[in-house]
Parts: structure tokens; C-alpha cells; sequence
């Protein structure tokens, strides 16, 4: 798995410029990322939080900060947004999915630092996140979102995702993005079927 890790870390580096110019170096997050990324969520206004937690969360616990500081990319990635060029860079952005399995894909969550919003971060962020994913077999990429978060929302649609309404909760949408289309599966199905 650190062999994995490294490779993951060391090659998925990009610095973006932003639509005002200002410029973010986008990675994946690192185990040494969670004081950092406690602070980028405590920093959020309660706005934010609650779009990003869907109401009563205002804090992660250790254990959820761990995990999201620690994918095991099998199942589970994140991508955090830096500063570019300060010296203690502050993180202004995290995107992440997680759970991934072939039944129904895996949950996402965009969040970006108030100061930070409209600049066109969330979407450099999820489009890592997506190549991430579609690059590594994961075949759904999913939100759940307040129907509220008219943001998040269109974010979702400029990237392709579909939506609908959550049918357990009206107050609520589901984003979703199909990874594997159609011709792939039967491409698949062929091949498996030839080396059969």
C-alpha cells in the first residue's frame, strides 16, 4: 500500500490558475494534512458547513479526519487545495469520494473556502477527482445535496452530472455522474467473453 501511496502522491500534482489569476496547487491529501484540514473546516461559515454536513455536523471527529487524510485508494480518494506559493500554505479546498463499489459508485463532497468561492476551485477540484475515479474503475460518482445549495448544484450539472430529487427527502437532490458508459460495459463484456 505505500508503494501505492507514494506513486499516488508524488505524480497527481497540478498548480492551477484561477478565473481572478490567483493560483492553487492541487494533490492529494496526505496522513500529515489533518491538522491543516481541521483548520480549513473550522474556517467555514455555518452556511458552508452546513451544505458541506447537510445540517446538525459543525466539526469531524479524529477518526472521520483521519480516514479522509488517509484514503486507501482502492475504495476512497481526496484531492486538498493549497495556496500556491506562500510559505505555510493555508488549504482552501478538499474533494473527496468515498465508499466506492461497483453496486452504486461512490459519494463525493466538494468544499471550498468561503474567501476562496466563484473562482472556479470547486470544478478545477472535482475534475481531478473525476479523472481520478474514471481512471480507476469507480462507475458512479454520486452527491446528496440540500436542494437549497443551488451552488453545488450547478457545479454538478456544468460537469455532466444528472440530477434528482432525493425520493427519501424533497429537501434534498441527488448528483449523479455515470463513469462507465454504456459501449465500455459491452467492451468489457467482449473482452471477458474472448478470454473466456
Amino acid at each position: 500500500m505505500s508503494e501505492r501511496r507514494d506513486a499516488v502522491t508524488t505524480t497527481n500534482e497540478w498548480i492551477e490558475t484561477l478565473r481572478d489569476g490567483g493560483r492553487a496547487l492541487i494533490r492529494p491529501i496526505l496522513r500529515e494534512d489533518i491538522e491543516r484540514t481541521a483548520a480549513f473546516i473550522d474556517s467555514l461559515s455555518p452556511p458552508s458547513k452546513h451544505f458541506l454536513f447537510l445540517g446538525g455536523v459543525t466539526r469531524l471527529s479524529d477518526d472521520a479526519l483521519r480516514r479522509l487524510c488517509d484514503p486507501d485508494y482502492a475504495h476512497d480518494m481526496a484531492y486538498v487545495a493549497l495556496e500556491a506559493g506562500s510559505p505555510t500554505p493555508r488549504e482552501v479546498g478538499v474533494c473527496r469520494y468515498a465508499g466506492s463499489d461497483a453496486t452504486h459508485g461512490a459519494e463525493i463532497s466538494v468544499a471550498v473556502a468561503d474567501d476562496w468561492q466563484r473562482r472556479g476551485l470547486g470544478k478545477r477540484l472535482l475534475t481531478h477527482l473525476i479523472d481520478y475515479a474514471r481512471a480507476h474503475g469507480v462507475t458512479r460518482l454520486y452527491s446528496i445535496d440540500s436542494a437549497a445549495n443551488t451552488r453545488m448544484r450547478k457545479l454538478a450539472r456544468d460537469l455532466g452530472f444528472r440530477e434528482q430529487t432525493d425520493p427519501d427527502d424533497p429537501t434534498q437532490v441527488i448528483c449523479f455522474l455515470d463513469l462507465v458508459t454504456p459501449q465500455a460495459v459491452i467492451e468489457s463484456h467482449d473482452a471477458h467473453t474472448r478470454q473466456a
